[in-house]
């Protein structure tokens, strides 16, 4: 299944939304390499979504600390998913047999999670997000 990023998933900021439209194509990324079970393809997007949601975490860590908003959990869950991405890397350089089956598993994980992510954590922010203009950035912000 197809994730498709759409207006309901805009926490009211183009840095922070950007970063989400970019990981919601990722994920597909890592759904489709795992449906065609091309090992290469989906080590290569994997990786290219651990950097990009790396640069994502310190973008909203910094718009967090920017607005004053607490997140000492959201940072927990920015820290356990770096934690379940390591895991999947780790899994990958495995060569077994069962590794493209896991994958495919685990791109539904990636999809679950990335909208969980968005609707229950980020969502959070939208509030003090809308005091400013859509385009309010932060010094520093990372580009992916």
């Amino acid at each position: 299944m197809v994730l498709i990023w759409t207006e309901s998933l805009s926490v009211g900021n183009a840095v922070i939304d950007s970063d989400h439209k970019k990981l919601v194509e990722l994920v597909n990324d890592i759904a489709y390499a795992a449906k065609a079970r091309d090992r290469f393809a989906l080590s290569r997007a994997i990786k290219l979504f651990k950097f990009c949601i790396n640069c994502h975490f310190i973008n909203e860590e910094q718009f967090a600390q920017a607005l004053d908003f607490p997140f000492a959990l959201h940072k927990l869950a920015h820290q356990n998913m770096r934690i379940e991405l390591d895991f999947a890397t780790h899994e990958l350089k495995k060569n077994s047999a069962s590794t493209m089956f896991i994958m495919g598993h685990y791109a539904k994980f990636l999809r679950d999670w990335l909208i969980k992510h968005i609707t229950e954590e980020d969502m959070q922010m939208k509030p003090l997000l809308q005091i400013y203009p859509y385009d309010f950035k932060i010094d520093g912000a990372l580009r992916p």
